[in-house]
């Protein structure tokens, strides 16, 4: 079969899978498929697809775009889809890390550190976890559970984990202390205790990469931010496919960051729950350079993360923090409405208002007046 043909048979293989009239009797979000790019073989779910792409989600959580054009093969294979289990993925694992590391499960981690680390990390993720799940129930959020066991990475020095990061296309620059990456479902960062970074303030990493940044700070926060990364887009509170706001994935880990936000029960006071060096660097953005009316730009676009970064996630912070203190019921909905976006594509500012504006009831010049002056209040 010639390379024209087997591109038209994959594009019409796919739709019918899209619509659901596989030659099984599965349908086509239970389907597994297997497509050859080259001498490589992908085996998973179908996603999403269009005439020139289609996403698959492989056995081992990744996320992998694959150019039409570019397959050499297409078959349906007779079986539901079914993901790796907790021992095939530490196989897999063993033998991309070797003997350098070891490799400890818990109920819903892999966690991939060196010689004696790996129980006390993921016993950090395991908590972590109960917590997060835990803050979400008594809000009425029935979130379901992991579809893979979550993996996290720590490594030793912040060179082995600049390596690693170029390899999954992050650069490393100043300020990076950990990432989630949408597309492998990973979490990676190092161990600031062995080796540790410059605090400039960092550009972004990469797309599809949602990183810590800031000031050096320890490795417990930098891993519960990433872990809440991990876990909100793994229980469908941020969508893989879909554009979720960059400051809600941000101010969502960043006000997590603080162990008093977590959990079902709280006794502290808000100014006692608040994450001080976000805080502190929003105060003095207020006060200093922050424009009028820059909650709208905040909404509408993500762009502030790349040139204003820190200034962006100490915002992203307050007004995530504003809104989970004061309006929890609406904030609530809102996260349940954009987390239903499954289009691949971009989230127009319209719609971004759009939805903001019909969660709270009000307009974004009434609300920014409401937080300013609840953050100014505290």
């Amino acid at each position: 079969m010639t390379r024209e043909l087997i591109t038209t048979w994959t594009r019409v293989m796919i739709v019918t899978l899209a619509v659901g009239l596989g030659a099984t009797r599965l349908k086509a979000d239970e389907q597994m498929i297997e497509l050859g790019v080259g001498e490589s073989l992908h085996v998973g779910r179908l996603v999403h697809h269009n005439a020139r792409e289609c996403w698959l989600l492989e056995r081992n959580g990744r996320l992998t775009q694959i150019e039409v054009n570019n397959v050499t093969g297409f078959r349906v294979l007779d079986q539901p889809f079914s993901p790796l289990g907790a021992v095939e993925l530490r196989s897999e694992l063993r033998r991309e890390f070797g003997a350098e590391f070891e490799i400890k499960g818990t109920s819903k981690y892999l966690v991939v550190a060196t010689e004696g680390n790996a129980d006390h990390y993921g016993e950090v993720l395991d908590q972590f976890y109960r917590e997060f799940r835990s803050h979400f129930s008594v809000r009425g959020f029935d979130l379901p559970s992991p579809e893979f066991p979550m993996v996290a990475i720590v490594f030793p020095d912040h060179e082995q984990f600049v390596n690693y990061a170029a390899e999954d296309g992050v650069r490393a620059v100043p300020g990076l202390a950990g990432y989630y990456h949408r597309k492998t479902n990973r979490v990676a960062l190092y161990d600031p205790q062995t080796s540790i970074a410059s605090a400039e303030t960092p550009t972004p990493a990469s797309s599809g990469v949602v990183a810590r940044v800031g000031g050096v700070s320890g490795l417990k926060e930098t891993l519960v931010h990433e872990a809440t990364h991990q876990i909100a887009f793994n229980v469908g509170l941020h969508s893989r496919l879909g554009e979720t706001p960059k400051w809600v994935i941000e101010g969502l880990a960043t006000v997590f960051e603080h162990p008093d936000m977590r959990g079902a029960m709280r006794s502290s006071s808000a100014i006692q729950r608040v994450n001080r060096e976000r805080y502190v660097w929003f105060g003095n953005y207020a006060k200093e350079r922050r424009a009028e009316g820059a909650l709208y730009d905040l909404i509408t676009t993500d762009i502030d993360f790349s040139t204003r970064a820190l200034d962006a996630y100490s915002e992203a912070w307050a007004f995530s923090f504003f809104l989970m203190e004061r309006h929890k019921t609406d904030y609530a909905n809102y996260m349940q409405r954009i987390s239903q976006r499954e289009t691949v594509g971009e989230y127009s500012a319209a719609e971004r208002i759009r939805d903001i504006e019909e969660s709270f009831g009000t307009t974004i010049p009434k609300i920014e007046v409401e937080f300013l002056r609840y953050i100014e209040g505290l």
